[in-house]
């Protein structure tokens, strides 16, 4: 039968000291907060793109209704969507120049620009995007005109 003999003095038991475990957790709790900021800051850009990306549809649709709901001629307009951001048209006549010596007793078409600017309020600021586009439009020969 054999007798386990007792560990001497000098000989360490091997494991973690205090200090050691202090440091760790340190070091976990930064790297904890540096992951929950990169968290944080996807969120806030997924938000801001997604409301950006709403602006640009909103703009889109009411381009869209410039020579269908809205007449394509010159004058201004404003109103309110269902969410809030408020709308402005401007529509001005366009000249656009010819490039060739040809001379036209009138152009085939007459040419719009068509100014939109949209404004929300983003955190207490108010934010706006404007949109440009031309339109065209057949001249309506029979008003007597050119």
């Amino acid at each position: 039968m054999e007798v386990s003999q007792p560990i001497p003095s000098t000989q360490q038991q091997s494991g973690f000291t205090l200090l050691e475990i202090l440091v760790a957790f340190v070091v976990f709790v930064l790297a904890f907060a540096v992951v929950m900021e990169v968290i944080t800051g996807a969120a806030r850009n997924t938000i801001k793109s997604s409301r950006q990306t709403q602006i640009a549809l909103l703009a889109q649709s009411k381009m869209d209704e410039v020579g269908i709901l809205e007449p394509v001629a010159e004058g201004a307009s404003h109103g309110r969507f269902a969410d809030g951001t408020t709308w402005e048209l401007q529509i001005t006549p366009f000249d656009a120049p010819y490039d060739n010596d040809m001379q036209l007793a009138a152009p085939p078409v007459d040419l719009f620009r068509v100014d939109l600017t949209l404004s929300w309020r983003d955190r207490n600021k108010t934010r706006s995007a404007h949109f440009v586009t031309l339109r065209a439009q057949v001249p309506d020969f029979s008003e007597g005109r050119r």
